[in-house]
Parts: C-alpha cells; structure tokens; sequence
C-alpha cells in the first residue's frame, strides 16, 4: 500500500509548481511573521555609528582596529555557523533550534551594550577599557547575530514549499516593516534634528548629554521587546520544507555554492553591491543639513506609490524573468542618484544647491518616488531569487543547503563592507570629518560637506551599476522553473513518505 501510495504522490503533475497559487501558511503565523520581521529592526542599529561616534566615543583609529578584527572572526564564524546550520536534523526543524537559543541571550547583550556610555562616563575616545569592552561586545553580539540571521533566511526558505505564497508573504511583510520596523531610529533622527537644530534645550544639561540619556533608555528597551517577540513567533511557527536524510559535508556545501551558477552570480552581485565608502544619504542629510528626518519627510508623498510596488512584486514574478526584474529593481533608482549629485553641484562655490534643505527636499522628493515605485519591487525579488537559488541547489544535487549558501553570501558579502567598515573612519578623517560638531549644531568645512555629498550620491550609483553586472549570466529562465518545481513537489512528497515510513 506505501509503494502504491509513494507512485501516485510522485507520478508526474501537468500543474506548474512554480506558479500554483497554494495555501500552506496559517493566518496566525503570517501576522506572526509580520510582527516577528517588524521587530528585528525595531531597535537604534540605524543609529549605531552615530551612538560610536559621538554618544560612546571610540576614536577612528580604534574603530579601525575593531572593524579590522572583528571582521576576520565575522568572516570566519560564517562559515562555522552555516555548516553547523546545514547538519542539523531534529524533530523541530533546521532552524528553530537556533533561532530559539540566541533570541534571549543576543537582547540581553544587546540592552547592557546601550548602556556602555553610563558605565564608562567621562572617558574620553581612546580610554582602552573602555574600547575592550566595546570590542567584546561587538564580537558576541556578530556571533550571535549570525545564528539569528543565518537561521531567520533559512526559516522563510522552507516556511512554505510554494515560490507564489513565499513572494506574497515576503511582499506583505517587507511592506508592513518598512513602515514600522525602523520607528525606534526614526525617532532618534527626530530628537538630532530638533536638538542640533536648537529647537530643544535642556537648563541642566548639554545637548550631548541629553542624547546619551535618550540612547540608554530607547536602546535595551526596544532590543528586549524585539527579543521577546522573536521568541514567541519561533515558538508558534514551523517549517514545511522537508530536508534530506542524509547530511551534506562541509565541502560539499562549499563546492554547491562555486559550481551552482545561479547562487555564484547572486552572490557575487550582492559582494560588488556591497563595496563603497560607508558614507549614506542619511549622514548627508545629518552632517550636512542636520535634517535626518530628511528621507522620511521627503518621501510622505511616495507613501501612495510604495503598497502598489509591493503588491505589483509577487504578480511580475509570475509575468517576467527573475533575471530582468533583479537588474531593473536594483540598478534604475540608484542610477537617478547620478542626476541629483550633478544638480546638487549647480551653484556658487561654497554656495552649492546640496547645501540647502529646500531644493534637496524637491530633489529628494522626485527621488523616493521613483525609489518607491521599484522598492517594493527590489526587495521581494532579492529575497526570492536567493530562495530560488537555494531551490536550485536541491533539484541539482539533492540536499538543501540554505545555511552554507547564506553563510557563504554573507562571507563574500562581508568582506566588501568590512573593507568599507575599516576605511570608512579614516575616510572621515582624510575629509576632516569633526564627529563632535553634530550633536552641537555646528556645520563641517565646505570641502568636508562637498566629500560627503559626493560619497552620498555618485559613489552608490556607479557601484550599484557594476553590481549589477553579474546577474546577466543568472541562468534559471521560466522553462527551467517550471520543470524545477515539479520536480521538486514530487521529490519533497517522496522524501517525506520515506521519512514517514522509516520513522
């Protein structure tokens, strides 16, 4: 009866897999996911170089020299990690095991972080203990967090066998995180602007002052809160995917992840999207125009074009290649940063137009619409061709490896934006970039705004173009994806009857 059982599940289907529109997903987890999404950026992380700084104050040579070690171990507890990951089997899953063990622990470190200012109060930017203790809790803090993150990709990957359900539940996440997930940071920009800007004062204390004040109680406060949450959801979910028997060796997820080429040219996308000099267009709008609520005031009126852009992502998935969508979503909005750094330069000298917030509110304005009619659009289709390569894997050679493919994602990844993480300090100091000056309203010398606005606009721009180059050799078309998934639906129904029997 099993044999009988096992050749009518597996006989092929004429239902294209790919695009069947299944429900696997309860309604309680979607809106746990939605929560648990929205929670793992309601923290200051956005504001953590700011908090380094100015709040904290670790000199730029020692920043350096933690971003310098604390890269190699980051780089190396990847690869650790994604194998260790990749050969777990146990009756809860892959990756809930880990995701429960590190959610307590990583927002407990988290909250006593914040407090670092209190605990080490009057010592100035190059006071050792201070920058040890610092550097301890960077490092704990990365390796925990790469469990979290290796696991929390993993965990979506298999939350549901079906790419159409996946696309819509990361579309209607995304959405609800953009809107909520960074509230905490924004309301730090808030107090910035209004503080640097004089428009609050304290009679007892410095603006310095009142800031590490707001740091130390917004910071452990919203990291247990996210921590929390994430407990819970870990809790209340499960994953559907079913994963082999057999458990893949470390050089076998090292060698799937150089000889598969879809997941090599993803990967290898993302590592040359990643390089550049550290220096955003929210530390323009702070350090410049001391308006870091800049984007968010700028971007109210591409409030209409944002849900449209992620609702349009899951049904242009089903329409167009993976491959176009990737390049258009990635490239064209990043590209109009060109436009805006040559405006930005009319004008006199010391007297440009990046100087004043007006026309940039005008300019950037233009800008978040266009950003927002591909944004929606950009990340459901990054996070579902990584998904798609992990798939990829399983039909070529027959095991999941998604911790190992993230790992090593993260790894190629890393090592870009540790380089960034290095000289982005020196960078500032090359630039004479005074650190102190924000927080007491003060403006930076005009070849130092000049460098900022540049590294803000022109440098994203030409780097998002080259990385985008590599996904022109992206190789899984509709006809591929087709025959994958239906492949792969009936493998996952065989593999799981197998598991049922020998169990």
């Amino acid at each position: 009866m099993s044999e009988d059982l096992s050749k009518k599940i597996t006989e092929p289907s004429d239902e294209l897999m790919a695009y069947t529109n299944r429900r696997t997903v309860s309604r309680k987890e979607k809106i746990g996911y939605v929560i648990y999404d929205s929670s793992q950026s309601f923290n200051l992380n956005s504001q953590k170089e700011t908090f380094v700084d100015s709040i904290l104050g670790i000199s730029f040579n020692l920043q350096s020299v933690n971003n310098f070690i604390g890269g190699i171990w980051d780089i190396i507890n990847d690869v650790l990690i994604g194998t260790v990951v990749d050969r777990t089997r146990t009756r809860w899953g892959k990756f809930r095991p880990y995701l429960f063990a590190v959610a307590l622990p990583l927002a407990i470190l988290s909250a006593v972080y914040w407090l670092l200012p209190v605990i080490f109060e009057g010592k100035d930017s190059n006071y050792i203990p201070k920058f040890i203790a610092y550097m301890i809790f960077e490092v704990f803090m990365e390796t925990c967090g790469t469990f979290k993150e290796i696991c929390r990709s993993g965990l979506i990957s298999t939350i549901t066998p079906y790419p159409v359900e996946r696309s819509k539940l990361i579309a209607f996440t995304s959405y609800f995180t953009g809107w909520f997930g960074g509230l905490p940071g924004q309301i730090i920009e808030v107090l910035f602007d209004l503080v640097t800007n004089n428009l609050i004062k304290s009679a007892t204390k410095t603006s310095t002052e009142f800031l590490t004040r707001v740091y130390v109680i917004m910071g452990p406060s919203t990291v247990l809160l996210s921590g929390f949450v994430a407990f819970w959801f870990v809790f209340n979910t499960r994953e559907r995917v079913q994963q082999s028997i057999e458990r893949p060796s470390i050089t076998e997820g090292i060698k799937q992840v150089i000889r598969n080429r879809p997941t090599f040219v993803y990967i290898l996308s993302q590592a040359l999207s990643s390089f550049g000099t550290g220096i955003s267009t929210n530390k323009y709008y702070k350090w410049v125009l001391f308006f870091g609520t800049m984007e968010t005031v700028a971007g109210i009126p591409s409030a209409i074009v944002i849900p449209m852009s992620y609702a349009a992502a899951p049904k242009l998935l089903t329409r167009y290649s993976m491959k176009g969508l990737y390049i258009v979503s990635n490239s064209f909005a990043k590209a109009m940063y060109i436009p805006v750094f040559l405006i930005g330069m009319i004008g006199d000298k010391k007297d440009k137009v990046f100087m004043h917030v007006p026309p940039m509110m005008v300019i950037t304005a233009i800008w978040e619409i266009i950003y927002a009619a591909f944004g929606g659009i950009k990340t459901v289709v990054n996070t579902e061709m990584r998904n798609e390569c992990m798939d990829y894997c399983e039909w070529k050679y027959g095991y999941r490896s998604e911790a190992t493919i993230t790992a090593a994602k993260s790894v190629i990844q890393k090592i870009p934006s540790r380089l960034n993480s290095i000289m982005e300090p020196q960078i500032k100091k090359m630039i004479g970039f005074v650190p102190e000056l924000y927080p007491a309203g003060k403006k930076q010398k005009y070849k130092t705004q000049a460098w900022i606005f540049a590294m803000a606009t022109l440098v994203p721009a030409v780097i998002t173009l080259i990385g985008s180059l590599p996904i022109l050799f992206y190789n899984i078309d509709r006809k591929t994806k087709e025959q994958m998934y239906n492949e792969l639906t009936q493998r996952r129904a065989a593999l799981g009857i197998k598991v049922t029997l020998e169990g």
